[in-house]
């Protein structure tokens, strides 16, 4: 089988990057993918680049080529797509690349291609007792030699290629590249793009959702796939007026953190924050069993996406996976039918999103009495140095005083700091890895403290720079085990007076009844 070439190519942008065209597409490649990617012919040649992206971020509006594809004003112009640009999520979905199932054959060196077995080698065998085996057969080595009907190439029938047909059509005609995704085993279900995502179009229709934007991000030709499709229709404002709550509460912790510039401080905490629900899904070609998607929420302030709180949803590669009777008949929910349940979580989900980010800004870090700095902090939650030091420059512009931010400054900075300075591809593991400690801020504040501190005590040889008790060394999510740590501050909900919090009771059961009514 021929070798892929051994192509480079600058890594695309996040959404937020400056792009003339508001598109990030990675077709640049080195001399191999030129002419060095194809045999020694007398065609002219043909930079694979040219056929075939390996790399990109495209955006996309709209469900079809019918709908308006117009985002809403909040979103900012670095998230959309370029009018030169423009595509709808079904024609986004349609380009991706398919997986092929390809047959699988192993080479026996020891049969030469004419049928003859050459026992002279298979003598010299290590762990082979050829002496022994003549013993047992009553015919020696010769014989059995010319009695097999051995091949040089043997079909392997417990495993199948998984293949990539433009790329197996191009090594036809002479191209040096790499075709095959994956060895995997004869069970194995290809989940393609196209019948996984478009019952997405008709799930979001029948939930009135006409116009989701979004950006699809895949490497290795398209073998490795992320795609975000936010919802308008799932629009939430989480209200940062101070009137529902006591003096000594929570909006108390929220004011004297807020943004010192006014141009910022749409998304920070003294002011409305406005989050689209949507959903992340992804696959891997490769050789990763389980196509997935979950809900995340998007801040159009500042065009991050924060992984949610939400149930993840799972599909194995095996059986039928795309046969929608055949997942009926063994108890699981077909791929077609997850997005309307989906849809539906992240729209209930929605209501619990006020205590989420109210939570956030409730507890804050005063790096005046924590024995380690801002940046330190997010190098412990495992960020590179790059991010962390833009992160924390930005959390602590924005906090008042600016050594006390609160973790929805931290959590939202990082998801800013990342988005504006990586350089790698949206669908890699290392920007996911990212959004996921933000995550991790958003859903369990007070766990990713703990998770700070314990690394800060792990590294220090100084014993009285340890900040966690020794009795508190199990992370915990309850902000009870916290409260006396030195360097934290908590403002719980015990700090909403009782008129308060039956006005906050009021407004979710508002959202309910509304929802009711629509159902």
């Amino acid at each position: 089988m021929s070798t892929e070439s051994k192509s480079s190519s600058s890594q695309p942008r996040s959404p937020g990057s400056d792009s003339n065209e508001n598109e990030t597409e990675n077709t640049s490649g080195d001399e191999n993918d030129t002419s060095a990617s194809r045999t020694d012919t007398d065609r002219p040649p043909l930079p694979l680049a040219d056929l075939l992206t390996r790399e990109t971020d495209r955006k996309f509006v709209g469900l079809t080529e019918n709908d308006s594809r117009e985002y809403p004003d909040e979103v900012p112009p670095e998230t959309r797509c370029s009018a030169a640009n423009s595509r709808s999520f079904k024609e986004a979905i349609q380009a991706l690349p398919k997986a092929s199932p390809g047959e699988l054959w192993a080479t026996n060196d020891f049969v030469e291609t004419s049928g003859r077995v050459d026992t002279d080698v298979i003598r010299r065998v290590h762990g082979l007792d050829v002496d022994e085996l003549e013993s047992y057969t009553g015919s020696s080595l010769e014989d059995l030699a010319a009695s097999s009907d051995a091949d040089a190439v043997v079909r392997v029938h417990d495993h199948q290629d998984i293949v990539d047909d433009r790329r197996k059509a191009l090594n036809a005609l002479g191209y040096d590249v790499k075709f095959r995704w994956q060895i995997a085993s004869d069970s194995y279900s290809i989940i393609n793009p196209q019948e996984a995502y478009l019952p997405i179009i008709s799930a979001l229709q029948q939930r009135g959702e006409n116009n989701p934007f979004g950006w699809v991000s895949y490497r290795d030709w398209g073998g490795l796939l992320k795609m975000v499709v936010i919802c308008p229709s799932l629009r939430h404002v989480v209200s940062g007026d101070q009137e529902d709550i006591e003096d000594d509460g929570i909006t108390i912790a929220v004011s004297n953190d807020s943004d010192s510039d006014e141009d910022s401080n749409k998304d920070e905490e003294g002011s409305e924050t406005i989050i689209y629900g949507g959903f992340q899904t992804g696959y891997d070609f490769r050789g990763t069993q389980t196509l997935w998607a979950r809900p995340v929420l998007f801040f159009p302030d500042s065009g991050t996406v924060l992984p949610d709180m939400g149930e993840r949803y799972t599909r194995r590669h095996y059986g039928k996976a795309t046969n929608a009777d055949h997942e009926r008949s063994q108890g699981r929910v077909p791929i077609s039918e997850w997005w309307r349940s989906i849809y539906d979580d992240i729209d209930t989900r929605m209501i619990e999103v006020d205590t989420a980010i109210r939570r956030t800004r409730a507890i804050a870090y005063d790096f005046e009495d924590l024995p380690f700095s801002v940046e330190d902090c997010y190098t412990y939650w495992g960020i590179a140095f790059k991010y962390a030091e833009r992160a924390a420059d930005r959390a602590i512009s924005i906090a008042k005083p600016s050594s006390r931010p609160t973790v929805f400054n931290l959590q939202l900075s990082l998801l800013i700091a990342v988005l504006q300075e990586y350089e790698g591809s949206m669908a890699s593991d290392t920007y996911q890895e990212y959004l996921e400690v933000a995550g991790e801020l958003f859903r369990k504040p007070a766990m990713m403290i703990q998770l700070a501190m314990q690394e800060h005590d792990r590294q220090t040889d100084q014993p009285d720079e340890r900040v966690l008790p020794e009795d508190q060394q199990t992370l915990s999510d309850a902000l009870d085990d916290i409260v006396d740590i030195p360097g934290i501050t908590v403002d719980s909900e015990a700090d909403l007076s009782d008129g308060a919090a039956q006005r906050l009771q009021d407004r979710v059961q508002r959202r309910l009844d509304d929802i009711e009514s629509v159902t």
